[in-house]
């Protein structure tokens, strides 16, 4: 990504991060040891700022020192609005994503321009940049692609990476974005929605990534949406549980009860209550009157415990990457190339200094 040209531009990234945190001028220039006319300056582009400044003003923004010196991508510029004084929760929210993605952009293009980080070379034909694509034979080759046409998949962010995708979740509210680079994606979602969301809108994201979309930001996926987002609807819901899969389930179990079925599914593909509700619904497997009886009655722990023996096991907390990436960061400490807290900040706090593997220190020296 390109560093800022100017003291106007780094000026405009405090501002508009200082509006996504919600603080005004006087209580960022206060948290930061600064008059607010010092801070009205920086915004303004007329005051430079010291190196000490700018990670004190990174730290009290909850942003990275980066994110302030450098350019975001044109394409996620030119599909939103700016900022303006006092923007609603779900406008700071999606400013917050956008800059955890900027983040994990950053870190992304580094791992692969320096090696570490090899995306995989596309399938023919699975990205497919047109609004004209069938949904259910995309999430069918995407699924022939990572090897598991059907059954319950894996840690979406291995699985995704294989297509692509490199995915993180992060400790942020709105639910997810992605961002197409020159042969690969990133993606973040939140790690504080529920896990069977975290799965479905980590899917939502690789249908955007699929069908080449440049940029994308949920505010909320559960919103009112277009046709091109019921389409990436049809792909995730078909990807994460094929209806072949779900009908199978449905012909396997003929002498147990529809909730016991769901039950075993919900738990196996790690997806929440009311998508595998909806999946049946869909697929005409139960009415409409049970499904709205079934999702009233949301199971609780015990009822996993009891009739599939567990519960569904949590997927995409927040600091997750796929192992590509983790083997990435890792060979890129143990070569030498980062210093130990730039390899935390790669693993996003997965270890910590400490529990870095040992390394030669004499084959590191240049």
């Amino acid at each position: 990504m390109e560093s800022a040209q100017s003291w106007a531009e780094v000026g405009e990234r405090i501002a508009e991060a200082r509006l996504a945190g919600g603080l005004s001028q006087g209580e960022l220039a206060a948290r930061v040891g600064l008059d607010r006319t010092a801070l009205v300056r920086i915004e303004a582009g007329d005051r430079r700022i010291t190196a000490l400044e700018l990670f004190r003003l990174a730290e009290a923004l909850g942003v990275p020192p980066a994110h302030l010196v450098t350019r975001p991508p044109q394409t996620l510029v030119s599909r939103r609005s700016a900022l303006e004084e006092s923007p609603d929760e779900a406008t700071r929210a999606r400013y917050r994503l956008d800059a955890r993605l900027e983040e994990h952009a950053r870190h992304a293009q580094w791992l692969v321009d320096h090696g570490f980080l090899v995306p995989p070379v596309p399938e023919p034909g699975l990205r497919r940049a047109t609004d004209d694509v069938d949904p259910v034979a995309l999430a069918s080759a995407a699924r022939q692609a990572v090897g598991q046409p059907s059954g319950p998949l894996g840690p979406l962010a291995d699985v995704l990476e294989r297509l692509g995708l490199y995915l993180t979740a992060v400790d942020e509210t709105a639910e997810g974005a992605s961002l197409l680079l020159d042969g690969f994606g990133v993606a973040v979602i939140s790690g504080q929605a529920q896990p069977g969301r975290r799965r479905w809108t980590a899917a939502h994201e690789l249908g955007h990534h699929l069908m080449q979309d440049e940029y994308h930001s949920d505010a909320g996926v559960a919103a009112a949406r277009d046709e091109r987002e019921r389409l990436i609807d049809h792909f995730a819901e078909e990807f994460l549980l094929p209806a072949a899969d779900m009908r199978r389930a449905w012909t396997d179990g003929r002498d147990r009860t529809a909730r016991a079925i769901m039950l075993d599914l919900a738990a196996s593909y790690r997806l929440s209550w009311s998508a595998v509700v909806n999946r049946a619904r869909q697929l005409g497997l139960v009415g409409p009157d049970e499904a709205r009886r079934q999702k009233a009655d949301a199971p609780v722990r015990g009822d996993f415990l009891a009739l599939h023996g567990s519960q569904p096991v949590p997927d995409l907390e927040a600091g997750t990457t796929g192992v590509q990436w983790r083997k990435a960061a890792l060979a890129a400490w143990s070569q030498g190339a980062i210093a130990a807290p730039r390899a935390v900040e790669l693993l996003y706090g997965a270890v910590a200094e400490g529990e870095l593997p040992s390394r030669d220190v004499e084959e590191c020296l240049p």
